[in-house]
């Protein structure tokens, strides 16, 4: 039986997340009529139905969406064995949430330094979690309450315990340290809808009285911890994330207890023998680390 060609199996991936041939056609660069008969080919080939076809659109029949993580586990290998021959640099790809990007790129740097011919290509990405099957990735950087699943090598960086900071435009130096009432007196500033990280502090702190008359809301816990170093609020951050602005007095903690949330950051890879390059940088990232493996 004749394998499928990338050509139709591309076409399979891009028709199955946006269920339209149209979309698909133009994400593709060709016509609409080529998508619809790349798909047709490989049904015609498969001897079963991928999609059913409707007014409006397409649904993943049942076996379609059998055949779909299959495809993605294919297409992800073969890009990693396109990559891997086609650079003369040994290049490691690495996904990391943007909050920790600070406290990830000086290591990231000095590694680079060290070794010139192993290039690390990383990744921002606001999801905290990774998929080695589907996702052209070599390593990642999780944040959760526990390791990740066993498909994976885990290794600890280190827990979350949060505090309060901000400019120290905001407050004298003889005013410190203040209470959480006094900080309600100024803007909250939050990464999350629900609060969630203010409201942990202040349960932490038992202080039951009025949270601050103004809010604001950013999308990532970077940004919002940037707003605070611009002197716009206080932000509840992570303490081992903003120890450089901390050291360096960007920010300070005006209220300087700190809670666990529970959660932690971890360095994982595929559960199989890494590479050398790989074993590099988890070895120089981990090298300050204790205990890291779990």
């Amino acid at each position: 039986m004749r394998l499928p060609s990338t050509r139709e199996l591309q076409a399979f991936l891009i028709t199955a997340e946006y269920l339209n041939f149209t979309t698909a056609a133009k994400h593709l660069n060709v016509t609409q009529g080529a998508v619809s008969r790349q798909i047709l080919a490989l049904e015609e080939q498969l001897k079963v139905r991928l999609f059913q076809r409707h007014a409006r659109g397409l649904t993943l029949t049942s076996k379609g969406h059998a055949f779909l993580p299959m495809v993605q586990h294919v297409m992800t290998q073969l890009q990693k064995a396109v990559d891997q021959v086609s650079n003369e640099k040994q290049q490691i790809k690495l996904k990391a949430p943007s909050c920790i990007t600070s406290w990830l790129l000086p290591k990231l740097m000095s590694f680079q330094q060290a070794h010139p011919d192993i290039d690390v290509e990383l990744t921002s990405a606001i999801m905290h979690s990774v998929n080695f099957t589907t996702e052209p990735f070599d390593a990642a950087i999780c944040y959760d309450e526990q390791p990740p699943h066993k498909e994976v090598k885990a290794f600890r960086l280190f827990d979350e315990y949060l505090s309060p900071m901000c400019s120290p435009a905001l407050f004298q130096h003889d005013q410190l340290p203040v209470s959480p009432e006094q900080l309600s007196q100024h803007t909250w500033l939050h990464a999350t809808p629900q609060h969630t990280d203010w409201r942990l502090w202040l349960t932490h702190m038992s202080y039951t009285g009025r949270h601050a008359i103004q809010n604001q809301r950013f999308a990532t816990l970077d940004l919002t911890v940037s707003a605070a170093i611009q002197g716009f609020g206080i932000a509840v951050g992570d303490v081992e994330l903003a120890r450089q602005d901390l050291d360096t007095g960007r920010l300070i903690m005006p209220c300087p207890q700190s809670v666990a949330s529970g959660k932690r950051y971890y360095l994982v890879r595929p559960n199989v023998t890494p590479n050398a390059s790989l074993s590099l940088l988890f070895d120089w990232i981990l090298s300050d680390i204790p205990s890291a493996s779990v």
